[in-house]
């Protein structure tokens, strides 16, 4: 079915369509990347607070891969 209105109308329609998308996609990228930022001070934040043994601690969870227990549980 064809659109009963002028090419030069429709056009300008779908250029605005066109426009108004990238202006939406780009209000949510900067809502990501802020929300991003704020995520990674609070993030450091938490981490700049632990102790040194903590911190041991804590990386050494992040690296060390998920096993198996090394000894049988329960009989």
């Amino acid at each position: 079915m064809a659109a009963d209105i002028p090419d030069n109308f429709a056009q300008a329609m779908v250029a605005e369509s066109a426009a108004n998308m990238q202006a939406s996609n780009r209000n949510s990228r900067n809502v990501f990347d802020a929300a991003m930022g704020v995520l990674q001070v609070a993030a450091a934040r938490n981490f700049d607070e632990l102790g040194v043994t903590e911190s041991r601690a804590n990386s050494g969870l992040i690296a060390t891969p998920i096993a198996s227990p090394t000894t049988q549980q329960g009989g």
